[in-house]
């Protein structure tokens, strides 16, 4: 465990030398939260969020899955643009201390006009981008009080006749302490891995010189870097009874390239029935439009619903999650899982 602390700040120095000698990172669709209940949120739930949505925000919160806990999401993304995000997780635990966990994220752009140097208006057929990532998550209790997670990702995009392959790795490490484990601390690092670069066709080209004759080639694209962050979350549950209790989050998300964010949360709970949720995103900028650098402005809200079916703890559940934003009719995210 001590390693693993160690190497988590290693890497959030090398984030901070990077960031002040400038640059910039691509394939920032791995910054988007495709979950409902953690984007409702905010994010805050860092350090004390459990289950499969946990390979987002903090691999090490997949050990709070009791037995087998499945998933899935579609967010209206930027509702208007006609944007979708589809999401699906299944997380199994295999013993007392280990659990395993797949996912799977992917983007719905629609069609698109292929469009030409000889064909700028189109006309010559469509095609839709392909954004798909998808992960295989280790987590592991290591005590009472320590889990840790691991997270190998694969990242592919691409258009008709370009693409690019890249892989990634997140780890977290999550800690609770308290007489009722009402306090707990969590820190992930997010998106290590190569650069990614484009491939393909669309980077031939032909050229025609004076003398008549044609040749061609292939123009070398440019490799970017993947949008490493590090969030550190902090998380205190008040328990008024057996019923009702309410958990607060705080998390800071130091990120490469972009501004820094600092995500306060709030969840109501009753039981495991019902969850009410709100949140908000804070960066530099986030109140002046002129200087603001995402649609998302800030303030997100939402609900989960869960009934009980058989023995054993065994639930069906429904989340629903809005983010604000501007321009655009916002962020609306539906969820539904099972938890065996």
């Amino acid at each position: 465990m001590k390693t693993v602390l160690k190497v988590l700040l290693f890497l959030l120095i090398c984030k901070v030398s990077n960031a002040q000698s400038g640059g910039q990172s691509g394939a920032t669709q791995l910054l988007i939260n495709p979950w409902g209940k953690s984007s409702g949120v905010g994010g805050a739930n860092t350090a004390y969020g459990s289950g499969v949505e946990m390979v987002y925000m903090n691999p090490a919160g997949v050990s709070g899955t009791n037995k087998t806990d499945l998933l899935f999401s579609r967010s209206n993304w930027l509702q208007g643009s006609e944007i979708y995000i589809n999401a699906f997780g299944v997380s199994q635990r295999f013993n007392e201390k280990t659990v395993l966990a797949l996912s799977i994220m992917s983007f719905n752009l629609g069609d698109i006009e292929i469009t030409t140097v000889n064909n700028p208006e189109g006309g010559i057929g469509t095609y839709r981008p392909q954004f798909v990532n998808g992960g295989f998550t280790y987590s592991r209790e290591f005590s009472n009080n320590i889990d840790g997670g691991i997270s190998l990702k694969l990242i592919s995009e691409g258009i008709h006749d370009m693409n690019a392959f890249g892989i990634a790795v997140d780890a977290g490490v999550k800690y609770v302490t308290g007489k009722k484990e009402h306090i707990s601390f969590g820190v992930a690092l997010k998106n290590a891995g190569p650069n990614m670069k484009y491939d393909g066709n669309g980077l031939k080209m032909e050229m025609t010189f004076p003398n008549g004759n044609n040749q061609s080639g292939q123009v070398s694209s440019a490799s970017y870097t993947l949008p490493l962050l590090m969030n550190l979350g902090f998380g205190y549950r008040f328990d008024f009874n057996s019923t009702h209790s309410l958990q607060t989050g705080f998390a800071y998300s130091a990120r490469m390239f972009l501004n820094d964010q600092t995500r306060l949360g709030l969840e109501y709970r009753f039981k495991k029935y019902l969850q009410i949720r709100g949140g908000f995103v804070h960066e530099q900028g986030i109140f002046d439009m002129s200087t603001r650098q995402t649609a998302i402005t800030g303030p997100s809200a939402g609900f989960s619903l869960q009934l009980p079916y058989g023995k054993d703890d065994r639930y069906f559940g429904f989340d629903y999650t809005y983010r604000d934003t501007n321009p655009f009719e916002g962020i609306h995210t539906f969820g539904a899982r099972i938890i065996l």
